[in-house]
Order: C-alpha cells, then sequence, then structure tokens
C-alpha cells in the first residue's frame, strides 16, 4: 500500500518539470492527481502518464493568476474526485536577467501574478474546502532565492519570499482546523526551465556545478519525495516550516 492511497492531490503547473515530478511522485504513493496546467497540451498528456501508473488522473487548464478560474478549478475537483486532501502551490515562471533598475513593469507584475498572487488564491480555494472537513496538507513550492538573493532576481526572489511567510501564517491559522500548511525552498533542479535558461544564456550551469557542494543538480523527484512525506501521516506534527532541498548550497558563503 501506498503512503498517500485514497488521497486525492491538486499540484499546480503539473503539466512538465518541477510540477510533472512531483506529480509523478504522488501518483506512485497511491494518490489521485488533478493536474492544474496553463499549456493545454502538457496537461492532458501528463495526466494520462499518470493514469497509466494506476491511479486516476485529469487535466484541468488553469491560469492561477487569475482568481475566477482558480475557484472553479479547486470546486470541480473537489467535486469530480470527491474529495481534497492535498494541494501543491508549483506553477511558476522563470526570471533570470536584469537588475532592479532594468526591470519592466511588465516583468514585475506577471512574475508577482502566478508566482505570490496565484499561490495565495490556491491557498485559499483549498482551505475553503479543508477547513470546514478538518484535514487537509497544502504544499507551497518556495526557493532558496525566498531567503538567499542573487542579482538579476528581484522578480523571482521576491514573490519566493512571500511564500515563505503566506505559509507561516495560513498554518498557524489553520492548525486549529486540522490542516497543515508547508513550504519546500529547493535549489538548483534539472528542469525544462533550467535547460531553457541555460541555453539562452542567462545561467552558468557550469558554474553552479563547481559551487553546490554536491557538485550536481538536484532532480524533480527528489522535491516530489519530500511532498509525499510531508503530506503523510508519518508528518502529521509538521506545519508551518520550510525545508530546504539544495545539495547544501544555502550552507556556504556562496550560496
Amino acid at each position: 500500500m501506498g503512503a498517500l492511497d485514497g488521497k486525492v492531490a491538486i499540484v499546480t503547473g503539473a503539466g512538465t518539470g518541477l510540477g510533472l515530478g512531483i506529480a509523478r511522485e504522488l501518483a506512485a504513493a497511491g494518490a489521485d492527481v488533478a493536474v492544474l496546467e496553463i499549456d493545454p497540451e502538457t496537461g492532458p498528456r501528463a495526466a494520462a502518464e499518470l493514469e497509466k501508473t494506476g491511479v486516476r488522473s485529469q487535466a484541468y487548464q488553469v491560469d492561477v493568476s487569475k482568481r475566477e478560474q482558480v475557484d472553479k478549478a479547486f470546486a470541480v475537483v473537489d467535486k469530480e474526485f470527491g474529495r481534497l486532501d492535498i494541494a501543491v502551490n508549483n506553477a511558476g515562471i522563470s526570471r533570470v536577467g536584469p537588475h532592479t533598475e532594468d526591470v519592466t513593469d511588465e516583468d514585475w507584475h506577471e512574475s508577482i501574478a502566478v508566482m505570490q498572487t496565484g499561490v495565495f488564491y490556491c491557498m485559499r480555494a483549498a482551505g475553503r474546502i479543508m477547513i470546514p472537513r478538518g484535514t487537509g496538507s497544502v504544499i507551497n513550492i518556495s526557493s532558496i532565492r525566498g531567503f538567499s538573493p542573487n542579482p538579476g532576481r528581484i522578480t523571482y526572489s521576491t514573490p519566493k519570499a512571500a511564500v515563505i511567510m503566506m505559509t507561516r501564517v495560513a498554518a498557524g491559522e489553520w492548525a486549529p482546523h486540522g490542516v497543515r500548511v508547508n513550504a519546500i525552498a529547493p535549489g538548483v533542479l534539472r528542469t525544462p526551465m533550467w535547460d531553457a535558461d541555460v541555453a539562452r544564456g542567462a545561467i552558468d550551469e557550469q558554474l553552479y556545478l563547481d559551487v553546490v557542494p554536491m557538485h550536481r543538480l538536484g532532480l524533480p523527484e527528489e522535491v516530489g519525495k519530500l511532498v509525499v512525506f510531508l503530506c503523510s501521516d508519518d508528518a502529521s506534527y509538521i506545519t508551518g516550516a520550510v525545508h530546504t532541498i539544495d545539495g547544501a548550497l544555502t550552507s556556504i558563503p556562496a550560496g
């Protein structure tokens, strides 16, 4: 039996990359998975892959920065799957580039809309379902850049820092109702988003391989396994925490 048999999970941005890696691990642990994904092609493809493992999965095209779409999707998932036990707020966009003085209004607003407001919308929607039932687990995907800054990352680091505080606030509010809220702060992961940034010259991958004490990049499935643990009964007293998974990158001065 899997640790999450009978559970239903929502994972945002689960069409590719980290979100898909998380969804795969949740499915491997026995959870049914609702794939919330803005891309109309990758979402259904991910859901079809997950169903082949023996769990139920369905894709829903959702832009997490749109409140109406988020509220509708959470309500539909709860109705169609019959319950909602887990919400993993992972959807994000890549922002590596200009320094603060050169950041455009458009980049700023888009980043905040997806990675801060979008997480808030999903947390709120999950809480409204879970709190009356007295059970549930919310996992917010932050980043080491939420507490360890880098030049050129103000539009990424800022919402990721906000996610950490949003996690802590909600954890204190929802603990009396049996709903746990935790954040995960991954370090450098090999995802399609990372590979695209490397390809366009925004990131020097070898620099990170040299600096990360483990001398490798993390993998989405490694984060997924942490998600599974945090959503399981084995983590029943863990809430309001931020779990760093970065190969010790932020434990050294260069981190």
